[in-house]
């Protein structure tokens, strides 16, 4: 997950447009320039200084998953009594995966998080 991250963000602090950064992720990912995302990757989003923006304001601590892009690609996602949240973040992007969220009920120091679902 890092390779596309940090190439996303290369591209950002260049300058470029929305636009252009999905073009060149596209150029690189079909020149296969980026390593094919590995099995088991993941982000822990357990901070309570997590911020992801002024629409969202701060998130409840959670766990990402991040998967290579298939047609047939399920993990319960978003059905009834599933903790499985699809993050729509990677949908329609040129990064060929997809990401997954479960919330968790603790903070990374191991306090309670809030009851009442999750921010995302």
């Amino acid at each position: 997950m890092l390779p596309l991250t940090y190439k996303r963000t290369e591209l950002a602090l260049a300058g470029l447009s929305r636009i252009e950064i999905a073009a060149k992720l596209k150029d690189a990912v079909a020149k296969k320039e980026l390593p094919v995302l590995q099995a088991g990757a993941m982000t822990y989003m357990m901070s309570k200084q997590s911020y992801l923006g002024d629409a969202a304001g701060n998130a409840a601590p959670h766990l990402m998953f991040y998967v290579p892009k298939t047609d047939d690609m399920s993990w319960g996602e978003d059905l009834s009594h599933s903790p499985v949240i699809l993050n729509r973040q990677f949908e329609g992007s040129p990064e060929p995966l997809r990401s997954y969220i479960i919330p968790v009920f603790n903070w990374s120091d191991g306090t309670p998080a809030p009851s009442g679902g999750h921010k995302h």
